[in-house]
């Protein structure tokens, strides 16, 4: 029986990425994302894992393989196929991509009703509940960086990809040799975004009342305008 079985360290891990996964996808939905791609959800993992102490969270992952089309985490993409078979999340536009190291696939990600009911039980804990609403805030501070109202479609995809790749972590990260993309090069290290957002929330608290939510938005707006100057 599961309840007679040891949990080890590694299926420890697993679950916790099972969960951060599940939130991220639900969060973007919530927050009013386009539906997530397989480049812009390892995109968005990279900068959750390089803010995530801002809230008080330990990063799931030190480090991401640097690729063509930005930061992957093969963990991560091995619980996306755990969750599409589950039933937790549909996949729509699929296309496989045959690799001799990792199973990888492309296409377009949504929660399902079984996926949400699932992200409820999951937030019933202490930390559940905190790292959803963080994902959330981060989301959130996506889609207000990023919605246009003066255009016809609320989001261009191209440009919020870019705002996503302009974070102070992913950017010190490529300026670096190697094949893997360093978040923190010691395990409890304080990231370049990590002190973006407490450069910014001292200079916010100095002259009004300010949350963590409210830190993170202007933080991804100054990242969109750096894309427009670029």
């Amino acid at each position: 029986m599961l309840g007679d079985k040891a949990l080890l360290k590694k299926d420890y891990e697993k679950l916790q990425f099972l969960r951060w996964v599940l939130f991220l996808v639900t969060a973007a939905e919530a927050a009013g994302l386009p539906a997530i791609t397989r480049e812009r959800l390892h995109a968005l993992l990279f900068f959750s894992f390089a803010s995530s102490r801002f809230y008080g969270l330990r990063p799931l992952r030190q480090r991401a393989q640097r690729t063509p089309n930005g930061p992957y985490y093969r963990a991560a993409h091995l619980t996306l196929g755990y969750l599409v078979f589950a039933g937790l999340i549909e996949v729509s536009a699929f296309k496989a991509h045959p690799s001799p190291k990792d199973l990888q696939f492309e296409g377009t990600f949504r929660v399902t009703a079984e996926g949400l009911r699932m992200s409820r039980l999951f937030r019933q804990t202490g930390t559940g509940e905190r790292m959803y609403k963080f994902l959330l805030d981060l989301c959130l501070g996506t889609a207000r960086a990023m919605s246009n109202p003066e255009s016809d479609l609320e989001f261009d995809n191209e440009d919020t990809d870019r705002m996503l790749a302009q974070d102070l972590t992913f950017r010190a990260a490529l300026a670096r040799a190697g094949k893997a993309l360093i978040i923190e090069e010691q395990p409890g290290e304080i990231t370049p975004t990590v002190k973006g957002l407490r450069s910014i929330d001292t200079y916010l608290r100095e002259r009004t009342f300010v949350n963590n939510k409210d830190v993170l938005a202007a933080y991804q707006t100054l990242l969109r305008d750096r894309v427009k100057v670029a």
